[in-house]
């Protein structure tokens, strides 16, 4: 009798079916396994705390896509307190922050200069990885040495029974992952993509008069092994290069690019009472930039390559950690072949090494009240010009959840930052290179406060989150020379450089659906990135990619087990640029006269992608489909920036848009 009952109790409070009576005579029967599935549409968005945001990659092919590509990079720009940049572009700004100011990175592992075919996609194949994570205000303690936000791929952990993969095959590139399980315990992955971008689209490709060849590749190779519950190792690879070149028909004039990162890393993880954490890892990314015109030929190499280490701890409450790396860099430097025309060199290869210690803890004040207190002290030394720089950068953070009234955070950060990067542009091209600091390029520093708060609505259903943030900046760097200013004999790099401090602060909000056939997110930004440089006053003016307004929606729409569709809409305000008074030639050498500095902007950008999958095959853990998507839908006029253009031996001042006014793409994808 007490064991029918318990029968009874077990089914009634797990399963929750009817029971109308038991006849005397019927017959018991135990259930081995009870399985249940549910075919819930869930956003792909999580937000585990104010201003961490988790994004899962295997919903990467329900969005639209830019010539097949649903690129990881791009897609945490829709996401609230990060510039949306337009084409182009490559640079990640969080917080009003500089590119540079942020680590990209694999599993923590950097990686510079992450971008593929001018800014459009980046170098991370979304099939190669579980999740995206992105941290808008980090604490000083258990992250790198930067002054901006924290975007970090996740590797997949968990072996497979059986053999999966996913391919794709599209109108400018192919890309394909298999996960292979070498045994119980043992997983080999493998990703891959390559363009033939000219072999199909060769007589297509313009950038205004000018005839562009392009090509990229890539890589990802990981093995995952597990010798217990507690301790995995995983051994991680990548290796990427591009290529491109540009003829211009109206004047002499020809470019000859290539660039490419490589990366290798060996992780232990330790999962025991105290949970520890091993990195050991090369990171590296190098360039070759070669330009030819009007009887000249110039190079513009540079290199940075790091070797590192990382190594945490955590128990209960308590983490502590320690990280080494030795970054070996190689600025850009000119090199022409007429040996008359070489500027100043003022540079030279730099052998720099940080060392950081950490500990972090957490405390309860009471039951929904929650602190936590962070200090790093971190040792910087140049050993090329023999220059020191010791800090401590303290955190401290409160938190307050409350299941009724959401959850609040209010936090204080000290970061620094030993790694300059300067450059032309964030166009996703080699014009980009990094320095390191000394006596005359102190350590980039910055307070960071920032409030926020989430909250989950109708069981959470929906959910809702604001953030305010305000950082103030110092020792800020800044290129302020064109291209043509290379051609100048006296050219330094140390003399094009601007030095001074800034400021920035915003407001966002998200409001997110999380289940149901539509799911997404809508965001909005205000946010000012201001600097000053004593050579324009003593006034505050915008960095180059402030975006003061800025709104985003993504959403997907789930029809049927064929059918799904995805939307993103963006608007946004105009960069500020510097417009030119005149340009003159001088002694042989052009110069460029502007006017007030960043004292104009460029129209308002907005744009319309949207997608179809079709599934013609769906079942027995098989699919396989099509993808269409169209790029700017609206047609709309988008500014990109404003550039010097040469035709027919007249000089002028023009801005530049996308090649298309909207850019279709159809690929077909099969996963098993």
């Amino acid at each position: 009798m007490h064991t029918r009952f318990l029968y009874i109790l077990i089914i009634f409070t797990f399963f929750q079916v009817p029971l109308y009576g038991i006849e005397k005579d019927s017959v018991a029967h135990c259930l081995d396994a009870v399985v249940v599935e549910s075919s819930i549409n869930q956003s792909p968005l999580k937000i585990s705390y104010a201003g961490v945001f988790s994004l899962k990659m295997d919903i990467m092919h329900r969005f639209p896509k830019i010539l097949g590509n649903a690129d990881p990079l791009r897609y945490s720009q829709f996401l609230p307190g990060v510039q949306t940049n337009a084409e182009y572009d490559a640079g990640l700004h969080i917080y009003g922050c500089d590119n540079s100011h942020n680590l990209i990175s694999i599993e923590n592992v950097p990686v510079y200069n992450p971008a593929h075919m001018l800014g459009l996609f980046s170098v991370f194949n979304p099939a190669h990885f579980s999740s995206m994570s992105l941290t808008t205000h980090s604490d000083a303690a258990t992250t790198a040495n930067r002054i901006g936000g924290i975007l970090n791929m996740t590797l997949y952990d968990t072996i497979p029974p059986k053999p999966t993969g996913s391919f794709d095959v599209g109108v400018l590139s192919s890309q394909g992952n298999l996960r292979l399980p070498v045994s119980e315990k043992s997983l080999l992955s493998i990703s891959f993509r390559a363009s033939y971008l000219n072999l199909l689209y060769a007589s297509l490709l313009k950038f205004e008069d000018s005839r562009v060849r392009y090509s990229f590749g890539d890589v990802n190779i990981s093995y995952l092994h597990k010798f217990n519950n507690k301790n995995t190792i995983c051994v991680d690879f990548y290796s990427g290069k591009d290529e491109i070149s540009l003829d211009d028909s109206n004047v002499d004039f020809s470019t000859d690019v290539k660039w490419g990162n490589t990366l290798a890393s060996i992780h232990w993880k330790h999962s025991g009472a105290i949970k520890v954490n091993q990195s050991i890892y090369y990171t590296g990314y190098k360039n070759k930039m070669f330009v030819a015109g009007g009887g000249t030929c110039v190079a513009l190499p540079s290199r940075i390559y790091d070797l590192g280490y990382n190594a945490d701890a955590r128990y209960h409450n308590l983490a502590a950690g320690f990280s080494f790396v030795n970054h070996h860099i190689e600025p850009q430097r000119p090199q022409f072949e007429e040996s008359s025309i070489n500027p100043v060199s003022d540079t030279r290869d730099f052998n720099t090494y940080e060392a950081s210690l950490y500990a972090k803890y957490s405390g309860e004040i009471s039951y929904n009240l929650r602190y936590e207190l962070a200090a790093k002290g971190v040792a910087y030394a140049n050993e090329t010009i023999d220059y020191t720089h010791c800090s401590v950068n303290p955190s401290a953070k409160l938190l307050y959840d409350n299941i009724f009234a959401g959850c609040f955070e209010v936090g204080y950060t000290l970061h620094r930052q030993y790694m300059l990067n300067t450059g032309f542009t964030s166009m996703g091209l080699p014009v980009e290179f990094w320095l390191s600091c000394d006596v005359d390029k102190k350590p980039y520093s910055a307070h960071s406060f920032h409030f926020a708060y989430s909250e989950g609505l109708l069981d959470n259903r929906y959910s809702v989150g604001v953030n305010l943030y305000y950082k103030r900046l110092f020792n800020q760097i800044e290129y302020n020379a064109t291209p043509l200013d290379i051609y100048n004999k006296e050219y330094s790099i140390n003399n094009v450089l601007l030095k001074g401090n800034g400021k920035n602060y915003g407001v966002n909000v998200i409001a997110k659906k999380n289940v149901g056939a539509v799911v997404g997110w809508v965001s909005y930004s205000y946010g000012r990135a201001l600097r000053k440089f004593p050579q324009y006053g003593n006034k505050y003016i915008p960095a180059n990619h402030e975006r003061i307004h800025e709104l985003n929606a993504v959403c997907t729409y789930r029809l049927n087990k064929k059918w799904d569709f995805g939307a993103v809409f963006v608007f946004a305000s105009g960069n500020p640029f510097t417009a030119p008074k005149q340009f003159y030639i001088l002694n042989g050498n052009i110069v460029s006269e502007f006017g007030e500095h960043n004292a104009n902007r460029t129209r308002s950008y907005s744009r319309l992608d949207i997608s179809a999958n079709y599934d013609i095959v769906n079942r027995r853990g098989k699919t396989m489909g099509v993808n269409i998507s169209l790029y700017n839908v609206l047609l709309s006029k988008n500014d990109l920036y404003n550039r010097l253009k040469v035709y027919k031996g007249k000089f002028y001042y023009a801005s530049v848009r996308f090649f298309t006014r909207i850019l279709p793409s159809i690929s077909f994808y099969y996963k098993f």
